[in-house]
This record gives structure tokens, C-alpha cells and sequence, in this order.
């Protein structure tokens, strides 16, 4: 006996995501002008419900007499890194200059990723922003052959009728590991969120290469990975100050986790950066005020309208080429290390 699949309505995504169907349907297509706005966390729970229900709306057909849908989509991994969280609100203050929405959609599996661009395809926005861990040329060229106006992080991309926002976030988390080395440290600990056996992380790697260059050993006794959160990095710097050969300065891969590290030291009664130097990634504004002021490796500038004007230019003019720019890091010395 043949089972027909049962196509999803937007009433069974309001019940999903315990909102109004007419909920739902702003959300999809904002037609309502001068409607109250939906918020970020409503917008996920609809969008969320929709991937989980594979419903797909057809949205040309929706937006035909209007044509545009006023919305931008930022589509990243997650949200609520200082980075992410300054990205999101630099492209909301722009889109308002243009009367726009903006729809955050976050999730970094590749289930999720392939429902999103099946949705940005279906026009679920004017344009987007795409933020995620890797994503292929041959997807973002289905996204501009269906004339969606692009911005893809990516130091791997070739700007080809979308535009791309390249870091040198690898070159620079190896000056921060050179840093330490020219300070005279020769035994450095590493706390990093990923373990390269289960992810790439950018900056392990950094941190692997720079020590081999400078022919120093890559010990595997004092390269922590798992630290998610806080407390993961406070325990894994404890393990570092307890190891039997202490090094004598931590590399961070991310700046909470630094400066938990130097909640450590200082709670095992040594001295920062007497006894442990530590140097972090990211930059973010708390970095600034810990005793001692922590030594980072991150953007120079936290000034992210530019990624946004390059969405809205493209969407006004989709023939301009290609383009690249550039968000550079650097050492930003301070009295950790």
C-alpha cells in the first residue's frame, strides 16, 4: 500500500513553534507594512520549525506583485561570540537605513546548511549574508544562477558574481603564537575549542605550524581541546599549571578562555605574566579590563557596516564583479604576556 507524504501547512509550523499561523506567515513574507516587528528569537523558532518540517514555501510566487521581500538574511553558525553579536547588530542597523528586515538563521550541520540555501533559493530574502564553517563554490553558484545577492565569509572562495569578507585570522593567530616565542617562551600551552580530529580549527593549527617553523616540539601533553565554555577552559588551564613540566605561557584559541586561564594561575597563587603568560584570540571589549589587561590576537576594527553596504550595493547593482574584503587581525599587546 502506497503511504502519501502529508505536505506541511504554516499552521503546522505555528503549532511547532508555539506561535499565531499569522505569525508564521509575516515572518515568511513580510506583507503587512508598518506591521510590529517579529523578534530574532520568534524568527529562529519559525524558521526552525520550518527546516524540521521541511516546508518550503514558495516564495517567488508569494513575492511576485511585490517583487522584493524587504528582508536580508544573516545566515551563521551560532550567535553570542562578541564577533557575532556586533556583526549582527552593525547589519541590522544598516538594513533599517534601507527599510529592511533582517531574518537570523543559525546551525552549522549540513542538513541544516542544505534546508537554508534551499530556502535563500526559494527567495526567502532579498540577499544574504553567510557566515558559516565551510561552504562550496558550486552551492554558491546555485544561489547567484537563481540570482541571490551574496556575501560569503571565506578565505577559500573565488568572488564570482558574489562578494567575499576574507581575515587573516591564521596569520595572525601564528604572530600571536611568535609573540610568545619572542618573549623567550619555549614550552607553550594550548586550550582550543576543537580537536582538528573532529574539526579544523584555524587556530590549532596556527599554533602546530609556528612552534614546528621555529623548531620547537609540538607536545600533545599540553594541547587541551574541548574547552566550550568557561569552565571547560578554568579546568583545562588547572591541568595545564598541574602538568610536571608547567609551560611557562598559554595560547588560548579564544579570549574567554584566556581569561579563565588567568583565573587559574592567579587562584594557584602564581603570577600573570611572571609565572604564565597568556595570550587569547578574539579581542573582545572584556579583554580590556582583566588584571592583568589581556594580550589578544583579533580584528582591528569591530566596524562590520561595510559587509552590510557590500549586501546592499550588490542587491541595488547584481552585475558589479566580485568582490574582496578584507576584516584584518593583529597582536594586540597588553600585560598578559
Amino acid at each position: 500500500m502506497n503511504k502519501t507524504k502529508t505536505i506541511a501547512t504554516t499552521k503546522d509550523v505555528a503549532r511547532l513553534a508555539g506561535v499565531s499561523p499569522a505569525t508564521v506567515s509575516y515572518v515568511i513574507n513580510q506583507h503587512l507594512e508598518g506591521s510590529p516587528k517579529i523578534s530574532p528569537a520568534t524568527q529562529s523558532r519559525v524558521l526552525e520549525a520550518m527546516a524540521e518540517l521541511n516546508y518550503v514555501p514558495n516564495l517567488a510566487g508569494r513575492h511576485l506583485r511585490r517583487k522584493l521581500t524587504e528582508r536580508v538574511c544573516l545566515y551563521l553558525m551560532d550567535i553570542g561570540r562578541p564577533y557575532d553579536n556586533k556583526l549582527v547588530q552593525d547589519i541590522q542597523k544598516v538594513a533599517d537605513e534601507h527599510n529592511n528586515s533582517l531574518i537570523i538563521i543559525t546551525g552549522d550541520n549540513p542538513e541544516r546548511q542544505a534546508q537554508v540555501l534551499k530556502q535563500l533559493h526559494s527567495r526567502l530574502a532579498d540577499g544574504a549574508i553567510i557566515k558559516v564553517e565551510k561552504i562550496e563554490q558550486a552551492e554558491v553558484q546555485n544561489l547567484v544562477k537563481g540570482q541571490i545577492p551574496l556575501v560569503i565569509f571565506s578565505n577559500d572562495l573565488t568572488p564570482d558574481g558574489f562578494d567575499v569578507v576574507q581575515t587573516n585570522e591564521a596569520e595572525a593567530s601564528a604572530d600571536g603564537v611568535r609573540y610568545l616565542i619572542e618573549k623567550g617562551h619555549r614550552r607553550i600551552g594550548a586550550i582550543v575549542h576543537y580537536n582538528n580530529n573532529t574539526r579544523p580549527d584555524t587556530r590549532l593549527n596556527s599554533y602546530r605550524q609556528t612552534l614546528a617553523e621555529h623548531g620547537l616540539p609540538v607536545d600533545e601533553s599540553i594541547i587541551l581541546t574541548g574547552a566550550t565554555s568557561s569552565q571547560d577552559a578554568y579546568i583545562s588551564a588547572k591541568k595545564l599549571l598541574q602538568h610536571p613540566d608547567r609551560p611557562t605561557a598559554i595560547f588560548a584559541a579564544a579570549d574567554r578562555a584566556a581569561i579563565s586561564a588567568i583565573w587559574a594561575i592567579r587562584d594557584a597563587g602564581l603570577r600573570v605574566p611572571e609565572d604564565v603568560a597568556v595570550i587569547g584570540v578574539g579581542n573582545v571589549p572584556e579583554s580590556q579590563y582583566t588584571s592583568p589587561p589581556l594580550t589578544t590576537v583579533g580584528p582591528v576594527s569591530m566596524d562590520f557596516t561595510e559587509v552590510a553596504n557590500l549586501l546592499f550595493s550588490r542587491m541595488q547593482d547584481p552585475s558589479l564583479a566580485g568582490r574582496k574584503h578584507l576584516v584584518r587581525w593583529e597582536v594586540i599587546p597588553r600585560r598578559s604576556a
